[in-house]
């Protein structure tokens, strides 16, 4: 090898150096200055709720829906009568009345036992002259105990149909669905006739609060602290959106997002950070739940 394809060698080898540099510093300034990016998705700060029965493994048939789709409902407000109502407010009238019957029988009870209370210690209280009078003492005293036992077993029949009506009263409430928070109805799945699945009757979310969920890497969240500023944004978006980190989650786990690029990594650990849109985003992107989105937190 001759001298000048040795300086033109060396000259090379200095240049890619000199660029390996010069693009390891570029890199770093660009992750201080740009800071962390991820994918995220849109949602409620109240999260998505799934609306289901109490109806038990035996499951359930809505018998009226009273809202649809889009509708606003305050928390409290009755969502769905189901098909066991009719028969398990029958029910609990059944056992009313017989709570009744019983406490007008406990009253009668009352007054033969005061009768045979007094009977019994007027005859306690003559001198036994006779067989005939010690054998009316004894029906007096006997009339009297029965009467006791009597009542005794009218009042532990009350106690034992009240206990039963709490329960019937507990099982007629089943029978109808709340609204667990004050929300819109963002979509059914029963509608009148149709048994309740797996998936609830219906979901429901507060939209007047959006949250971003952005999966940041495991390796990367120590640079993550609450009070970031942070940018959220997506094709077909008209603008950026502001953030700002509000959570960070507990559990690393698989990411559920990836990224279009064929090449991105599908495996990766991330932690989920929750970061509060700006309210002017509330209106644009209301009907974009679950949307996904690429996040930049702010160094």
């Amino acid at each position: 090898m001759n001298t000048k394809t040795k300086d033109w060698l060396a000259v090379m080898g200095l240049f890619v150096a000199t660029c390996a540099s010069a693009f390891a510093d570029t890199s770093c300034r660009l992750d201080t200055n740009q800071g962390i990016g991820a994918l995220g998705r849109i949602e409620p700060r109240s999260r998505v709720i799934k609306v289901s029965h109490n109806a038990g493994p035996e499951g359930a048939r809505v018998e009226r829906l009273l809202f649809q789709e889009t509708d606003l409902v305050k928390a409290g407000e009755k969502l769905a009568v189901l098909s066991q109502h009719a028969k398990r407010r029958a029910e609990v009238e059944a056992i009313r009345m017989r709570i009744k019957v019983l406490h007008a029988e406990k009253a009668v009870e009352q007054v033969a036992l005061a009768f045979n209370k007094r009977e019994h210690e007027r005859h306690q209280s003559l001198e036994p002259s006779s067989a005939v009078s010690i054998s009316l003492a004894d029906e007096k005293r006997l009339a009297f105990e029965q009467s006791t036992a009597k009542l005794q077993r009218l009042s532990a029949e009350i106690a034992h149909a009240q206990a039963e009506q709490k329960i019937a009263e507990a099982e007629l409430e089943n029978t109808l669905i709340y609204a667990p928070i004050s929300g819109t109805i963002v979509k059914v799945f029963a509608r009148p006739g149709e048994r309740i699945g797996d998936k609830g009757l219906l979901e429901m979310a507060d939209l007047t609060q959006l949250d971003v969920v952005a999966e940041v890497y495991e390796s990367e969240l120590p640079q993550v602290k609450i009070g970031q500023q942070g940018c959220i944004t997506a094709s077909g978006f008209k603008r950026s959106y502001h953030a700002q980190v509000r959570e960070l989650g507990y559990l690393v786990r698989k990411n559920d997002l990836n990224d279009t690029d064929p090449l991105a990594d599908r495996d990766n650990r991330i932690v989920e950070v929750r970061l509060t849109l700006e309210p002017e985003a509330t209106t644009d992107l209301q009907h974009q739940i679950f949307r996904q989105i690429k996040v930049r937190i702010m160094p």
